[in-house]
């Protein structure tokens, strides 16, 4: 989880530029992975697929475009 949080931080604090869309689908993994109780639940931040079945169950629709290329980043980390 540490690798998604670096990542997510590093869009939402500014220190890595991007487009409005990718702080967009930064800020809905944020609100999304906080309804994960890490406690009892792993996030598979190295399986491309798995991460993504996380989120679509999580968000209870499709990812869009963005969402799935910052999968890819988190996951090639």
């Amino acid at each position: 989880m540490v690798k998604v949080n670096l990542i997510l931080t590093d869009y939402l604090t500014g220190k890595k530029s991007c487009t409005n869309e990718k702080l967009k689908a930064a800020n809905t993994f944020k609100t999304l992975l906080e309804q994960v109780d890490f406690k009892t639940e792993a996030v598979p931040e190295n399986n491309q697929e798995m991460f993504r079945r996380l989120l679509v169950s999580l968000k209870g629709a499709p990812l869009n475009e963005e969402e799935n290329e910052l999968i890819k980043e988190i996951v090639n980390f």
